[in-house]
């Protein structure tokens, strides 16, 4: 089932909505103390950072789950809906990791980030209103719009990915050095079965048109366990009596150990 872009504004809504209760409330405390306005601006900060988190890892695992991956695209529109996901995870990942910065340096005193603060508040206050007329009255509330926007691009552009690449390019850059365990294999190790049939589904990437009669190479991450059978008239072959995860084996035609001719999917 492809993931529905239509859910994206429900999403984007929920975000947007928290995001101006919390700065609501936390704008009506703007009058008290110096020292109790300073707590409460870390309740709400904590609050709206656990609130993000939270929507960052569901929305994820769901469209790990349920995306799908645009058949009969062309190159063109592939390799420019796969960069606007790259870019969009990159500006995402920088407004989260620039909103967590502030909030280290300023509220938890970590002296190396001190100054992230003075360079948001100079944001805030000369810059945003000069170019936009807005004027955002605190900078909890900057750091909480911050955060949203964040969020919001960063999903944005795993659905790209997942949409226009398939999880395989997901996975890819999510690790791209492929030294640890991807996005994808954590959402699907932990319901897993032990010792599955392995059934893949081999096509051309050039022409989407199924590999017929091609030898498939099934090598275990040890390198120890490997096996090979060609698949039938559909571009399909079956792999029974394995040993272990089925994320543990690695499949590919022989000869092109990277997928860059034949495309490999999981059925």
């Amino acid at each position: 089932m492809p993931f529905p872009l239509r859910k994206i504004p429900c999403v984007v809504s929920a975000l947007l909505l928290f995001a101006y209760l919390v700065s609501s409330v936390a704008a009506t405390n703007m009058a008290a103390k110096a020292a109790e306005s300073t707590n409460q601006d870390m309740v709400t900060l904590l609050i709206g950072g656990v609130f993000y988190i939270a929507i960052l890892a569901v929305v994820c695992i769901y469209i790990l789950r349920r995306g799908k991956r645009i058949k009969g695209q062309s190159t063109i529109a592939r390799v420019i809906g796969v960069s606007l996901g790259i870019l969009s995870v990159a500006a995402g990942s920088i407004c989260i990791i620039s909103a967590a910065l502030v909030v280290l340096g300023h509220y938890a005193d970590v002296a190396l980030f001190a100054w992230t603060w003075n360079v948001l508040a100079y944001i805030i206050t000369d810059t945003i209103p000069a170019a936009t007329g807005v004027v955002i009255p605190s900078t909890t509330i900057a750091l909480l719009l911050l955060g949203a926007a964040g969020v919001l691009v960063f999903l944005l552009g795993v659905t790209f990915i997942v949409r226009y690449g398939g999880e395989e390019i997901f996975a890819e850059v999510a690790t791209p050095t492929r030294s640890g365990t991807s996005a994808q294999e954590i959402v699907k190790k932990s319901n897993e079965p032990q010792n599955p049939v392995l059934s893949y589904k081999i096509d051309v990437r050039r022409t989407e048109e199924p590999a017929a009669d091609v030898k498939v190479v099934l090598r275990h991450r040890n390198g120890l366990n490997i096996r090979t059978k060609y698949t039938d008239f559909n571009g399909e072959v079956s792999f029974s009596d394995m040993k272990g995860l089925g994320s543990e084996y690695y499949a590919y035609v022989e000869g092109d150990e990277n997928r860059e001719i034949y495309r490999v999917i999981r059925t």
